[in-house]
């Protein structure tokens, strides 16, 4: 393919291997043609889809999950300077935890702690 399209350069072809584009592009060149026709080659129970591959930003690996409450506390302070502190102890006292501030967003609603629905037992009396 890539004889056949060599001012593609490097989009069909990686060294001496074919890349997965290239690979791509022959499977489905059928899908782009100008006819409709190609597709009654096909059954009617072919998938046409991509075999899953990461891209690359993917990682291959989980990452772990950091909890902030054993994060290191230099990473997680808010520094503010001051002019007129010149001693270590005055600069101690303005620094904060930022995470002590930031609360995270409540994903799912408080649930009730009374009855929130009354059913009711007017029915009865007019089956009767």
């Amino acid at each position: 393919m890539d004889m056949c399209y060599g001012m593609m350069g490097s989009l069909f072809r990686s060294g001496s291997r074919q890349t997965l584009f290239a690979s791509q592009v022959m499977r489905y060149a059928d899908l782009y043609a100008a006819s409709f026709i190609n597709l009654l080659y096909y059954p009617f129970s072919y998938l046409f889809r991509a075999a899953h591959v990461l891209m690359p930003h993917e990682s291959t690996v989980e990452h772990a999950h950091v909890d902030i409450d054993v994060e290191s506390p230099l990473a997680t302070r808010n520094r503010t300077q001051c002019s007129d502190c010149k001693d270590l102890e005055c600069k101690r006292n303005h620094l904060t935890r930022s995470f002590s501030e930031i609360k995270p967003p409540n994903l799912f609603p408080q649930t009730p702690q009374e009855i929130t629905h009354c059913h009711d037992e007017d029915d009865d009396e007019e089956e009767e």
